[in-house]
């Protein structure tokens, strides 16, 4: 069986709709890994995890790319906004900016030194699962696993 990958959270969502958005920023010279760097661009498909509200954490959609901001260097969180702004919003799916710099994963990004590379894609979920996997319980830092025990 082939291997597929994991991500750990949907991504953000408008209001829980099938249209999602994830995204990384990290500093120069850091290696995320593991990470679907080749695969990663539309077309590409993986599962995403989530935590559930009784507890543990199980896959609980399909998501399929269907667009992608590339690593790019930034120098400031609102310059990292604007550009995934151009790239990957429309009128289905957009986070303004006051909601952008409140998102807990960039409060800890923007008190982080700058400049960092930022990537991001964007994605149709449909629902699957939830399936509980007994690797789902811990993540490497990147967010992204492999595993061969589920097949999309």
């Amino acid at each position: 069986m082939d291997d597929v990958w994991i991500r750990l959270r949907v991504g953000w969502s408008p209001q829980g709709g099938a249209t999602a958005l994830g995204w990384a920023s990290w500093q120069p010279g850091y290696l995320a890994a593991p990470w679907p760097e080749q695969e990663l661009r539309p077309g590409f498909a993986y599962y995403a995890c989530e935590e559930l509200k009784g507890g543990g954490r199980a896959i609980v959609a399909r998501a399929t790319v269907t667009g992608v901001l590339n690593t790019v260097e930034v120098a400031s969180p609102e310059i990292a906004h604007q550009l995934v702004a151009d790239q990957l919003f429309d009128d289905d799916l957009s986070i303004d900016y006051a909601a952008w710099s409140t998102n807990a994963y960039n409060r800890r990004k923007a008190n982080a030194p700058w400049p960092q590379l930022v990537i991001a894609w964007r994605v149709t979920t449909e629902p699957a699962g939830p399936h509980f996997l007994p690797e789902l319980l811990r993540f490497p830092y990147s967010g992204w696993q492999r595993t061969t025990r589920i097949g999309l």
